[in-house]
């Protein structure tokens, strides 16, 4: 299955939401809550969000080489062919 990363932030309600949907669907779901992380970490995140030239946001989705800003279940159904 295709990788999929994402950061959110601990306390955001439709962060929670995505990690929900992903252990929901059975999809391993690697993310790293912004919030908490150390100054070390968070400077990765952002260079990575920087890379990808979009949207600055949580939850922030990369599925292989895709990003997804916000909670968008039907675009990572159809990025990992998963059926709802």
């Amino acid at each position: 299955m295709t990788k999929v990363k994402g950061y959110t932030i601990s306390t955001c309600p439709w962060c929670k939401k995505t990690k929900k949907w992903f252990s929901d669907h059975g999809v391993e779901f690697e993310y790293l809550d912004y919030d908490l992380a150390g100054p070390k970490d968070k400077k990765r995140i952002e260079k990575v969000m920087g890379e990808h030239k979009g949207p600055v946001a949580f939850p922030y989705v990369v599925i292989g080489e895709n990003v997804v800003v916000g909670f968008h279940p039907e675009k990572w159904s159809e990025l990992l062919g998963v059926k709802e």
